[in-house]
This record gives C-alpha cells, structure tokens and sequence, in this order.
C-alpha cells in the first residue's frame, strides 16, 4: 500500500512539474513574439509619423506656391522628402508582409 502511495506522489509531482514547465515555455515563447510586435509597431508609428510630416510638408510647399503665384526650391525639397519616405513605408511593408 505505501509503494501505491507513493507512486501516485511521484506521479503528480511530475505531472504538474511538466505542465509548469511547459506553461512557462510558452509564457516565454509569447512574451518573445509580443515584444517582437511591439518593435514593429513602433517601427510602423515612426514611419506613419514621419509619411504624415512629410505630406504635410508637401502640402504647406504647394501652399505657398499658390500664395506666391510661383514655384519655389521648398516644393521640390518637400517632394523629395516625401518620395523617399514612401519609398521607406514602401520596403517596410514589403519586407514586414514577406516574413508572414
């Protein structure tokens, strides 16, 4: 009767040390992956911010060239800021829905 006792002890010690330690594993294994998400969403807000920015940029350029009646150094400045940060938006999306 005391082996019985015994093997049921040592049974449930290494039934719930195994689902500890898988419990674990995968609280480890998530916690990866949303830190991993957390990165690309900053990434994406950085990008949004700076796409935002450079539109408007764009659009205080056209602005003052109807203002001015005249076409100016600041439109084309405010057109190449905004291609190459749609450029960066561009590749950014490119490479994030490559890896999916």
């Amino acid at each position: 009767m005391q082996i019985f006792t015994i093997i049921i002890s040592v049974t449930g010690s290494v039934v719930s040390g195994t689902a500890l330690f898988l419990l674990q594993r995968w609280f480890k294994k998530k916690d990866a992956r949303d830190e991993k998400r957390e990165k690309l969403m900053a990434k994406e807000n950085v990008l949004i911010i700076k796409s935002i920015n450079a539109v408007g940029k764009l659009t205080e350029a056209t602005a003052m060239g109807l203002v001015d009646g005249k076409v100016n150094g600041e439109i084309h400045a405010a057109l190449e800021e905004y291609s190459r940060v749609d450029k960066e938006m561009y590749n950014y999306l490119l490479d994030r829905n490559a890896h999916k």
